[in-house]
């Protein structure tokens, strides 16, 4: 009888691993690698109040064809960043809108400009207005979308504004890696492809 209950035991041990090793296998991990251009001091001597403002219609980053290869995907991504021509460190897990955000800081300040914490009277803000951001599945292709306005705003006016849209595709080959290099790729073109100097030119504020 005794043999019999440690042999049970023994079996519904080696069930429980089982089902807390494939649990833990299938929570999946979306990672993204922001690459920051050369370093300059393009703005040096210029400081704005960043904000930003999420006004995507939906708040989900999956499509349904992602949903599918990302099962029990918990929501945030493993954020890494790269300075010019350096191999790349990771942050963490991020929220998308912390992600974007900490983004653009670094893109601001990698260009000599001073970003304000808070808002000041008679600084000018510049808000990203997020409208998109999406990973998609289809034939075999990641598929990656971005999409903002930038305002640049003074005293309540608004001064400036630039859209940018972006598209990244990567074919799967194994596993999410394409996935990764999708967003990874995206987030990086479209930071970097704001053209700031020119916001504050047309704001009449360089």
């Amino acid at each position: 009888m005794k043999s019999r209950n440690r042999v049970f035991g023994f079996l519904v041990g080696i069930s429980m691993l089982a089902f807390l090793m494939v649990s833990c296998a299938t929570v999946p991990e979306l990672k993204a690698l922001y690459r920051l251009p050369p370093s300059s001091n393009q703005l040096g001597g210029h400081e704005v109040f960043f904000s930003l403002d999420d006004a995507r219609g939906s708040k989900d980053i999956l499509k349904e064809g992602a949903r599918n290869e990302f099962k029990h995907f918990p929501g945030n991504i493993i954020y890494s960043i790269a300075r010019y021509k350096e191999a790349g460190f990771r942050l963490g897990p991020y929220e998308l809108t912390d992600m974007i955000k900490d983004a653009f800081n670094r893109r601001f300040e990698n260009m000599g400009l001073k970003v304000l914490h808070t808002a000041e009277t008679g600084k000018p803000e510049l808000k990203i207005v997020l409208q998109k951001f999406t990973l998609g599945f289809a034939k075999r292709d990641w598929v990656a979308k971005m999409r903002y306005e930038a305002r640049l705003i003074k005293d309540g006016r608004v001064l400036a504004t630039q859209d940018i849209s972006g598209e990244t595709e990567q074919y799967k080959i194994v596993g999410t890696k394409g996935a990764d290099q999708a967003i990874g790729g995206l987030l990086t073109d479209a930071v970097n492809r704001l053209d700031v100097a020119k916001l504050l030119e047309q704001a009449r504020l360089l």
